[in-house]
């Protein structure tokens, strides 16, 4: 039995953890969820509290309600947070998290919660850059940097417009450079992963944006062409 006394999070001992996964599945429970956070996973910080609470998580990511993908999210950010040799030490764990994710993006889900879940994913699957970069999905817009003449470029993601463009440009103005979508028998490894679950699961915005974000834009600078993914991990 987990000793919790023995064990910090973010504001001290860890004797308030039991309590607060006792308060999940009483109404409301979103406050329980934010004491969690802020305790085992605040500003992207992890402590050994995070990692012994991963078992409660697992236990609740099976649940196909809020709380179970509440439970997925946050053991995707510890994941996230954790370095190679934290996470093979709970590789079985981490191992069952992974399956229950895998099998919760096979869902639908309102599309902003979707891409966070497969932000999930992404972090249990150790592919370190698409744990966090996939948030652009979200917001509609992700700003990579030309790999010939170092422009900023914008790059639009959202059903306003799938373009790039320089200057002051805002997310959906009509000057920009159409992006190239990527065909999706081309896409491999991550990105055939995210495509193909989000395609099964019916979320078709961001199966759509996908094709985009492992396609190629052009600099509205100088012209050159650049792939989209490639730029976006330069920045991790």
């Amino acid at each position: 039995m987990t000793d919790w006394s023995q064990l910090k999070h973010a504001y001290g001992t860890a004797e308030d953890i039991p309590k607060l996964f006792e308060r999940l599945g009483t109404e409301p429970n979103d406050e329980a969820w934010n004491d969690l956070w802020s305790r085992l996973c605040h500003q992207g910080s992890v402590y050994s509290a995070s990692f012994a609470a991963l078992a409660l998580l697992a236990d609740l990511g099976g649940e196909t309600d809020k709380d179970g993908d509440n439970a997925l999210l946050l053991a995707g950010a510890i994941a996230a947070a954790a370095d190679e040799e934290t996470l093979d030490r709970h590789d079985t764990l981490i191992e069952r998290l992974r399956t229950l994710a895998h099998a919760r993006i096979r869902r639908p889900a309102e599309p902003a919660s979707y891409v966070y879940l497969l932000q999930t994913v992404m972090a249990l699957d150790a592919v370190p850059v698409w744990s966090s970069a996939l948030e652009g999905l979200v917001d509609g817009t992700i700003e990579v940097f030309c790999p010939a003449c170092e422009r900023g470029v914008f790059v639009s993601l959202c059903e306003a417009g799938y373009f790039s463009a320089v200057g002051d440009w805002e997310p959906g103005d009509p000057d920009g450079s159409p992006l190239r979508a990527a065909e999706p028998d081309d896409l491999s490894g991550p990105a055939r992963v995210l495509y193909d679950a989000a395609g099964e699961a019916g979320v078709d915005t961001v199966a759509l944006a996908l094709t985009y974000l492992f396609g190629e834009g052009t600099c509205g600078e100088c012209g050159a062409e650049f792939s989209i993914a490639e730029q976006v991990a330069e920045q991790y």
